[in-house]
């Protein structure tokens, strides 16, 4: 299994690619990337394999900014998601967010898979006009 990393500014070319790669209609440039990890309490972390994560914490609670995979159903997704797990709960995180697509089944599998419960529905959120569903899980103490 490759390792999941974490990536700071040095990454924001790939991180870019990356974004790209997993959502062609609205990418993120370089400028994007090196902003949000100019940021207080922002880490990412990619995965070699294909895939990224921007998680960022603000004192005892975390949201993931973005979840891009860009080869499907090699577990880069969930290695993603445990790592950034981990790494909210070492920072005392106790409550993490996110949004997902509501036709997104694939990552709404894996976010039940992990504990995630839905709390909410934000209707047009994305730039195509579709919903997301907002989703949390409460990390143990």
């Amino acid at each position: 299994m490759m390792d999941v990393i974490e990536a700071g500014p040095a990454y924001v070319a790939v991180l870019a690619r990356l974004h790209a790669a997993a959502f062609p209609d609205d990418p993120w440039d370089e400028r994007s990337f090196a902003a949000l990890l100019g940021q207080p309490g922002v880490v990412c972390f990619v995965d070699e394999r294909g895939g990224f994560l921007l998680l960022r914490v603000v004192l005892d609670e975390a949201e993931i900014l973005s979840v891009g995979v860009t080869v499907p159903r090699q577990g880069i997704g969930g290695a993603l998601m445990r790592q950034a797990i981990r790494a909210a709960g070492w920072r005392g995180v106790k409550t993490i967010h996110l949004e997902v697509a509501t036709e997104n089944a694939a990552a709404r599998a894996l976010y039940a898979t992990l504990g995630f419960t839905q709390t909410g529905l934000r209707k047009a959120y994305y730039p195509n006009g579709g919903d997301a569903l907002t989703l949390c899980l409460t990390l143990a103490d």
